[in-house]
């Protein structure tokens, strides 16, 4: 019985440790779940791109590191440089030297550019949303490879050409100037800098901000171009609070003529001007306009002072002999025609930074270019240094053979022979 029973208890104790009782865990699952979460871009991949998102679960992409390296200058830095493992590059030892690269970006943004730079273009959207393409820009110039956009940069932009028209622009219009901005193109650049001009207000903290609220000095956009928005939306509500006080005061001090200047009519002037005056004093109080503000205190928009003129009515004037052909109805005082003319007007001089990095963006991006930007460096080439050297030195080199002709012909005629003439 002895005997019999210790084998018995040998094999239990053998089975016992050399087969551990193990049970599954959370981490065990969420590691088999994010190595099934990997997506690869090419069968001969070699790098492990992992893009940390808001949440728990990265993005991971096996892609060609060389792919990279020839698509951008940054991305080959990253990876080919001596200092590349200070900037996030790392070996994974065992696992067939896989390097790993760890990336700060949006992962649809950089799944798009990884589907590009493997030739895999069937992933391209061909109309993309402005949400899709502002963060495709944010991150192709992070990583300086916007030429990767030259195929369908026309396509895209072109869909953004009535951008201004949509109900959501003055809300949505830094997404499409920054679009803009890096493709180099110039007329939906323009657009979008004046819709922030004239619909950007002051908030009690004294910041620019568009109609959400968000301060245009967090927007990415040159610091000098916040300058531009900034001076331009003064001066344009200077010119339009002018245009507001300009009439009240004319009619309120009693300058005007006989024949008056706000009446259209020609008769009985006076007495219009004077019910014109009297109706739109209440409007514009009501409105905050009267006393007409300093231009440096205003703080709503250009959008929102222009509307509320244009809300603002007169009563027209009725005399005894009132007849149909001498109605005063069309009188007025002229806030709405000054308000378009100075919106028309109103100046928005971009710097040459800015005029030189649209045009390189728009050779780049393969964007046709206007004919402003056409005509800057038309310009600019007469300008340069370089084009002013190569011209002074056309220059000299012609005086200096007219020169030598004139010494060849004054050599000539002293060698003449005494007879001729």
């Amino acid at each position: 019985m002895t005997s019999t029973e210790e084998p018995v208890a040998s094999i239990e104790m053998t089975k016992a440790t050399s087969t551990p009782i193990r049970a599954l865990t959370p981490i065990l699952e969420t590691e088999s779940g994010t190595e099934d979460s990997t997506i690869t871009f090419h069968l001969d991949a070699d790098l492990k791109v992992i893009i940390q998102g808001s949440d728990d679960n990265p993005a991971i992409y096996m892609v060609c590191a060389s792919a990279l390296a020839c698509a951008s200058p940054i991305w080959r830095s990253m990876l080919y440089r001596d200092a590349a493992h200070a900037r996030g590059v790392k070996d994974e030892a065992g696992d067939n030297q896989v390097q790993t690269l760890e990336l700060e970006s949006d992962s649809k943004a950089i799944s798009l550019l990884f589907h590009i730079v493997h030739y895999d273009f069937s992933h391209v959207p061909q109309e993309p949303t402005l949400n899709q393409l502002f963060e495709l820009c944010k991150s192709a110039c992070q990583y300086r490879c916007t030429h990767l956009f030259y195929p369908w940069a026309n396509q895209w932009t072109s869909r953004l050409a009535n951008f201004v028209a949509e109900a959501d622009c003055y809300s949505e219009c830094h997404k499409a100037l920054y679009v803009a901005w890096t493709f180099g193109e110039m007329k939906l650049y323009r657009d979008t800098v004046d819709a922030l001009i004239v619909s950007t207000k002051v908030d009690f903290n004294g910041k620019i901000v568009n109609v959400s609220g968000q301060p245009l000095e967090d927007m990415l956009m040159p610091l000098e171009l916040l300058e531009i928005i900034t001076k331009a939306r003064a001066s344009t509500i200077a010119k339009i609070l002018d245009a507001v006080r300009a009439p009240i005061h004319v009619l309120s001090s009693g300058a005007q003529s006989e024949r008056g200047v706000y009446c259209k009519v020609g008769k009985d002037t006076q007495p219009c001007e004077i019910m014109m005056l009297g109706s739109v004093i209440p409007a514009l109080t009501k409105a905050g306009l009267f006393p007409v503000p300093e231009p440096e205190k205003f703080t709503g928009s250009i959008e929102g002072l222009k509307d509320t003129l244009d809300k603002v009515k007169t009563i027209p004037y009725v005399g005894r002999e009132w007849m149909p052909h001498m109605s005063h109805e069309s009188c007025n005082l002229g806030f709405r025609e000054s308000v378009m003319i100075c919106l028309k007007e109103m100046a928005v001089p971009l710097s040459s930074s800015i005029m030189s990095w649209m045009s390189d963006q728009a050779y780049t991006c393969g964007i046709k270019s206007t004919t402003e930007l056409q005509q800057w460096r038309q310009r600019s080439e007469e300008s340069s240094p370089k084009r002013v050297e190569q011209n002074d030195l056309v220059t000299s080199l012609e005086e200096q053979a007219e020169e030598n002709c004139e010494a060849m012909s004054a050599g000539s005629a002293q060698e003449k022979p005494e007879g001729e003439s």
